[in-house]
């Protein structure tokens, strides 16, 4: 009986380590921790400045150098949270728009905004996948 019981916990012990893994990926854990890294330049990301298809070095397209509130102040560039992205605002002298995850993207990658306005020469062109872009979506969507 003893032998059972012992069986029985161990069963119950992998049951419940296979939900827990089954659980992250459903909610997107995992997507979220490469969002995060993709965000922090953690990982590294491919970018070039429009017009000019030289690399840039990773050191200089990480997202949180240019959105990121510093010490002596505001950020450089606007904010990228959950709010500032999917609130309809008017952005760069252009209509009220929101941005959704396939305008995000799109955006990211040829420097033209959800309303059609060009963004500045100093924000670079990401060589995103779609799957690292998905990435970066959803964590900006918990910030």
């Amino acid at each position: 009986m003893r032998r059972a019981n012992g069986a029985w916990r161990a069963v119950l012990g992998v049951a419940l380590a296979a939900a827990s893994m089954l659980a992250a990926a459903a909610d997107g854990s995992g997507d979220l921790e490469r969002g995060r890294a993709l965000f922090y330049g953690e990982t590294d990301l491919a970018a070039h400045l429009r017009g000019d298809p030289a690399p840039l070095p990773a050191s200089a397209v990480r997202c949180i150098n240019c959105h990121a509130k510093t010490s002596r102040g505001e950020a450089f560039a606007p904010p990228l949270t959950s709010d500032s992205l999917r609130t309809l605002s008017p952005r760069r002298g252009g209509p009220p728009t929101a941005y959704d995850r396939d305008a995000f993207c799109s955006a990211l990658g040829n420097s033209i905004d959800v309303a059609n306005v060009v963004f500045v020469k100093a924000m670079p062109q990401y060589v995103l996948s779609d799957s690292d872009c998905s990435a970066l979506w959803a964590y900006l969507m918990t910030q």
